[in-house]
């Protein structure tokens, strides 16, 4: 729990805990937190560090042109096959990005005591809610009916099980009053930033394959070119989020129960396999190179990484069938210092449609 809540209703005295006892009582949850932000000298410093690469990645959806996407999509450059899986790939991420901003601010957040991982995830809300409103431009943009991709979930019978369980696996610690500073609830906190790790770091995926490989036959390139930036975001909140985990364990090893391990790692299988599902209604038999074979192949990829990082046990031992994804998520987005240099990710345009 966090011990700032009375720190300034006391009377004044000088003998007050000093800078140094202050930061050596800091933790990512029940730490001492004055409630000042003081974020230097640094207990977390890879929460810094995030930080600081995600100041770098500025963007907005207006510098993405949209123009061809929207001649392709009006021209019936696309298939119907594809614009089906287009429109529900981009239903779903929609979807997921409005659920994530509520979740990391009214659930993940409040509980947090160390003010460097306060700042990561403030600046992590924002760019949650910079995707929420990027889908909007591109759904204006592409001149879609808001209806058709944002209430997708009414009509869906996939989609609207696929969204009810993302909420379920967050409700654990949405009871009200809930507070971390008990075993159980620390545990089941612990749980919800896995969970949020499976968020960020699994249910997009399949989705953002969908639009690369899209983007691969030329086709709709302003939006593979905006999710080139939603993941380059992604990548730092799944960074952030497996620090934030891997240091509460360290913090709080008796947390990481035999009990605990097990049931993440039976989460993320399971959201693998559901991951998949989804994949497999979008694409049917098959899609522009993607299949059902190398789908699950990527996906379970994916699953080994997010187990991998967080000290658990590689479920598939998968290896990666689309090298080609690292040549659009790292290839083309070169970072450089702003003040030397203007790469793609800072060029402003104009958004058209």
């Amino acid at each position: 729990m966090s011990f700032s809540k009375n720190l300034f209703q006391s009377e004044f005295s000088d003998s007050q805990m000093t800078n140094e006892e202050i930061i050596n009582k800091r933790r990512v949850i029940n730490g001492f937190d004055d409630g000042l932000m003081q974020a230097s000298p640094l207990k977390h410093p890879w929460a810094r560090d995030i930080f600081k690469k995600m100041q770098r990645n500025n963007w907005v959806a207006e510098e993405i042109p949209f123009q061809i996407d929207y001649e392709q999509w009006t021209n019936n450059k696309l298939t119907e096959a594809e614009k089906k899986c287009f429109i529900r790939a981009l239903a779903f991420a929609s979807n997921l990005d409005g659920l994530l901003t509520k979740t990391l601010s009214e659930l993940i957040k409040p509980q947090i005591t160390s003010p460097e991982v306060c700042l990561a995830i403030s600046r992590q809300i924002y760019e949650e809610a910079l995707h929420v409103d990027s889908y909007s431009c591109m759904i204006e943009a592409l001149s879609f009916n808001p209806e058709e991709v944002y209430g997708l979930y009414r009509k869906d019978k996939n989609l609207f099980y696929k969204n009810r369980t993302v909420l379920k696996s967050v409700s654990k610690i949405a009871t009200p009053g809930f507070q971390t500073g008990t075993l159980e609830n620390d545990i089941l906190f612990l749980e919800a930033c896995t969970t949020n790790l499976i968020l960020e770091g699994i249910f997009f995926y399949s989705a953002f394959l969908i639009f690369y490989n899209l983007g691969r036959q030329n086709k709709m390139p302003g939006s593979k070119e905006m999710i080139q930036f939603i993941n380059r975001d992604e990548d730092l909140h799944v960074a952030l989020f497996v620090n934030i985990i891997n240091t509460i364990r360290q913090e709080q090893p008796e947390l990481w129960t035999p009990a605990l391990q097990a049931l993440i790692t039976q989460n993320i299988i399971d959201s693998v396999q559901m991951e998949y599902e989804w994949c497999l209604s979008c694409i049917g038999d098959g899609m522009l190179g993607l299949t059902p074979e190398n789908t699950k192949e990527y996906l379970q990829f994916i699953g080994d990484t997010r187990l991998a990082s967080i000290g658990l046990k590689k479920q598939w031992n998968a290896k990666n069938p689309f090298p080609w994804i690292d040549e659009l998520t790292q290839g083309n987005m070169i970072e450089v210092n702003f003040f030397e240099g203007r790469v793609k990710e800072y060029q402003t345009g104009t958004l058209q449609w």
